[in-house]
């Protein structure tokens, strides 16, 4: 049917669709995920022209979004235009007119907005599914731009970030077995899942041979090279100019390797020997800590928000020599993304270089140091215990911060085995998992 003159209607029994939003990363006050994309397939109930550059679709729900011809012809998914295999597009975009408009656009017997175009070559055939319709038009419902930390096609598998203190995360430990998390698909997904929730997660009972590590990372990703190797020994070295983390002083809260271009996400500490503090006399140290850099966030936000701004928007260097090797970078303590949410958190007291900032930032940069270090070191802040061979914890080097208790090297025999990992890869095996297993 001509576009110009009237649209076909097509009205369908309205069902539930939207529900209240709810927030699934980290700020929680503008990164939202409409409940739509989790909820039942929707309809649509009409599909007309809004003016000669859109068409106006309106959902069961009467949830309405206008769709611009030239987005919808770019974004038409047939096999002709999106390879079906791979989900690249074939469509040459530069080459498409930007005022594009079709011959006819209906409803059609699928419940697919179908829209007939003209073109050099005959007419193109597009089918757009509702669901489809809605999960990428909420930039169109809402008139704003997409979240550049929402994706659609990920987000509404994962589950929600849960920020944690001292209680909460004892109430309930991050664990599995390490056989579960290498013999079964639910495993490995449940331990990704513990991983990507919390940011921290432990294996139990992985055996104490120096290769292990990299056969857990295998599981789900591989190995990220570094300056220090595939994998990384921390034990008392006495070699001149070592690194401070192979010696037996106190290493206070810190994310690593800030000093590069771009810090490895995921961190794996693999315990090999540590004495049993069960037969210990006394505190022998070497205990390991963690804190959510994110929930120490939010709180500077909530309770501090001038401090919020200043970690937020003052660049800060971070740099070391190893070996005779130099590295320089520089980040804000907290990296937030468009919505304003802290995405990264980059906090190293030992590789922080001198403050280069207008005289007038640098009380307030260290006023909001202070108040983040020292809600940072609260005891009510941090999970913290003695790693025991066999244990192994992987954490979001991003946003978990870590440390240990100072031990003496001569009574102490304290192993542990590390590595990195990239982020993308560790969350590509759990959105796999989480779309096999369709856990949401």
């Amino acid at each position: 049917m001509s576009l110009r003159w009237s649209a076909i209607l097509l009205r369908r029994a309205a069902t539930p669709l939207m529900q209240p939003s709810r927030t699934l990363y980290n700020r929680g006050k503008s990164t939202m995920v409409s409940a739509s994309l989790k909820a039942e397939i929707p309809s649509i109930t009409s599909a007309l022209p809004a003016h000669h550059h859109a068409a106006k679709v309106i959902f069961d729900n009467d949830t309405v979004a206008d769709f611009k011809y030239i987005w919808l012809r770019d974004n038409c998914q047939c096999p002709k235009c999106v390879d079906q295999s791979t989900k690249q597009k074939l469509v040459d975009t530069p080459l498409l007119d930007v005022n594009v408009r079709p011959e006819s656009l209906f409803i059609n017997s699928k419940g697919q907005l179908e829209i007939m175009w003209s073109e050099e070559s005959g007419s193109h055939k597009s089918e757009y599914d509702p669901h489809w319709l809605l999960k990428y038009g909420q930039s169109f419902i809402h008139n704003s731009f997409g979240s550049d930390s929402m994706d659609v096609e990920t987000m509404p598998l994962r589950s929600e970030i849960e920020r944690w203190d001292r209680t909460t995360i004892w109430s309930n430990f991050p664990e599995l077995s390490y056989t579960e998390m290498m013999e079964s698909d639910s495993g490995l997904r449940q331990w990704l899942d513990i991983f990507y929730k919390y940011g921290v997660a432990v294996l139990r009972g992985v055996p104490t041979e120096e290769k292990k590590i990299t056969e857990v990372v295998e599981r789900f990703a591989y190995v990220k090279e570094t300056q220090y190797g595939r994998t990384f020994d921390v034990i008392n070295k006495t070699t001149e100019g070592a690194h401070l983390a192979y010696s037996g002083l106190a290493l206070a809260h810190h994310t690593d390797m800030n000093y590069r271009e771009k810090s490895p996400g995921m961190q794996l500490l693999h315990c090999l020997k540590a004495n049993d503090p069960k037969l210990s006399d006394g505190d022998i140290g070497g205990r390991s800590f963690f804190a959510d850099g994110f929930r120490i966030a939010q709180w500077l936000e909530e309770n501090e928000p001038a401090a919020f701004h200043v970690l937020t928007s003052t660049p800060v260097r971070f740099s070391v020599t190893n070996e005779g090797q130099q590295y320089s970078a520089v980040w804000p303590v907290l990296c937030t993304n468009s919505d304003g949410d802290v995405i990264e958190v980059h906090y190293n007291n030992r590789t922080m270089k001198p403050l280069q900032a207008p005289t007038h930032v640098v009380i307030p940069f260290y006023h909001a140091y202070k108040l983040f270090s020292d809600k940072l070191r609260d005891l009510s802040s941090s999970l913290e215990f003695s790693m025991v061979p066999g244990d192994l914890v992987a954490f979001n080097n991003r946003r978990v911060l870590h440390g240990r208790t100072a031990f003496n090297p001569t009574k102490v025999d304290r192993h542990l085995v590390g590595c990195y990992v990239d982020m993308d890869e560790a969350l590509s095996k759990y959105d796999l998992l989480q779309a096999k297993f369709h856990t949401k």
